[in-house]
């Protein structure tokens, strides 16, 4: 096997709330480069219905479509109906129609090359199996949560997405698979895994910019690994009070999985293998957080320049009243600080462990993609505008320019700002996953194992509808609060956010 993918919702291409785009993420842009045949000797998910658990995106296309680039004072009063038409679609589809958890993937598919799952943490990776999927997705069932109802989303959506990931012909061989067991399987298989594409810890810290708290884990790593006594039925649940590892915990957790992975790596069928590492990205650039109020520059210890934060941190549609009206929905300064101080050790200690383990091989095996820095240097408003990366040639000159800011089109289709990240403010657009793997490539091509960091960047941009076909009714984000709020309360229903906080703080 050439390439194997093991991540995230970024490796699995989730855009605008939905996992929906495996085709146009970054693994899948490196296999082609790798001449791999996608389809054939690269497999990845493809998620119908526009996935799992409520597209953003899809939902903005059909209001759109309906109503043209204004919705106006009467129009408002049929909304829901088409926003309920959208969420139904995908609420049908996974749980009674062809994407159901009882429903095998189609075309007698066993396994994928790119087994990434969105929500997942860094023991997610080894915890997380077909069996607690099913477990979970029953458990949901018999309490109610899989009837339709109004505005509903896909009950168990992360386990329903985890299930297809994991075992897509729901051969009870696999029920045990995690992501680690499936590398396990490939590696020991003739050939083996030859390159191994590793980014998780970005959920170890997310949450903390989708509900705009910080529940830290207790800095005690015999309880993160140990309680409660590694059942995987519902050691989650209990995780999901924390959205902040402290970096004891961190490290205590990526230790055993880079332990982990490197034992199965060491009984690879394949000698010559490579594993590719990303950085945990900083959190607090993703444009979901719009900074507001004030800006500090930040001067940041082994970082070249400063660092620009805000007075507050709340969600990309509201200003600094909205902040002073209600009181909760905010991060200050403070946080933003330390949430990036935490992640800044995490990377650390990736960096240490990572020099630990090629200290054991001949040669490096291990090859860190320092995805955080790149990141921050993208990163606009960090920036204050003076944006540091150095990006291929391709964008140059393409017009409509693209940055990190939230995604803004007026009402003839013209963008006006954003373009790198999808429709959540969190995850990257298509042409944002081209740069990741641009990120990737530039390693993979010192390491030997591609001949060019070249991407084919033309299609990449066409294959990106937000920005080849901008959405003409984006202005209703900013100037109708209610139609935000009634958005952004999605992503408090969402696995990702790992509280209801948002739904309860904008009801």
């Amino acid at each position: 096997m050439k390439l194997f993918t093991i991540g995230d919702s970024i490796s699995q291409g989730f855009m605008s709330l939905a996992a929906a785009r495996t085709d146009l993420c970054f693994s899948t842009l490196i296999a082609k480069s790798m001449g791999l045949q996608v389809g054939a000797n690269y497999l990845y998910p493809e998620w119908l219905a526009g996935g799992l658990p409520a597209n953003i995106e899809k939902i903005l296309r059909r209001l759109e479509k309906k109503y043209g680039s204004d919705i106006n004072a009467l129009d408002w009063l049929t909304i829901l109906p088409t926003l309920e038409s959208v969420l139904d679609e995908a609420e049908d589809y996974y749980e009674r129609q062809g994407g159901s958890a009882e429903k095998r993937y189609p075309g007698g598919i066993e396994f994928f090359h790119n087994v990434a799952i969105q929500g997942f943490d860094i023991a997610d990776s080894w915890m997380i199996t077909p069996n607690v999927c099913k477990y979970q997705i029953e458990l949901s069932n018999k309490k109610g949560e899989g009837k339709p109802d109004f505005l509903g989303l896909p009950n168990a959506a992360f386990y329903r997405t985890a299930l297809k990931v994991l075992n897509p012909s729901l051969n009870p061989i696999f029920d045990d698979f995690s992501q680690l067991d499936w590398l396990k399987h490939h590696t020991t298989a003739p050939g083996g895994v030859e390159n191994l594409i590793l980014w998780l810890g970005a959920n170890n810290a997310l949450g903390t910019v989708i509900s705009l708290e910080i529940n830290p884990t207790p800095n005690d790593p015999n309880q993160i690994l140990q309680e409660p006594s590694q059942d995987p039925k519902s050691f989650r649940e209990v995780r999901e009070q924390w959205n902040l590892w402290h970096p004891k915990d961190f490290e205590a957790e990526y230790q055993q999985f880079l332990d982990r992975v490197d034992a199965i790596m060491k009984n690879n069928s394949n000698p010559d293998w490579n594993v590719f590492i990303g950085t945990v990205p900083f959190v607090t650039i993703a444009p979901l957080a719009k900074g507001v109020g004030s800006t500090t520059a930040i001067d940041v210890p082994g970082e070249e320049k400063p660092s620009i934060y805000y007075k507050y941190y709340t969600y990309f549609p509201f200003e600094e009243d909205t902040v002073k009206e209600t009181g909760t929905l905010y991060l200050t300064l403070q946080d933003a600080l330390y949430i990036d101080d935490c992640i800044r050790t995490y990377n650390q200690v990736i960096k240490e462990l990572v020099k630990s383990k090629n200290s054991q091989y001949s040669q490096p095996r291990y090859h860190i993609v320092d995805l955080a820095n790149a990141l921050q240097q993208i990163a606009f408003k960090r920036n204050a505008g003076d944006v540091q990366y150095k990006f291929p040639e391709y964008f140059n000159f393409v017009y409509p320019q693209v940055n990190t800011k939230y995604y803004h089109a007026d009402t003839i289709g013209r963008l006006r700002q954003g373009g790198l990240f999808s429709l959540d403010g969190i995850h990257p657009s298509a042409i944002g996953q081209g740069l990741i793997a641009y990120e990737f490539l530039k390693e993979m091509q010192k390491v030997g194992v591609v001949n060019s960091t070249d991407l084919d960047w033309k299609s990449i941009f066409s294959s990106d509808q937000l920005y080849s076909e901008p959405i003409t009714l984006m202005h209703e984000f900013y100037d109708n609060k209610e139609f935000a709020e009634t958005i952004i309360k999605l992503f408090g229903r969402n696995p990702l956010a790992r509280n209801p906080a948002i739904t309860r703080r904008l009801s």
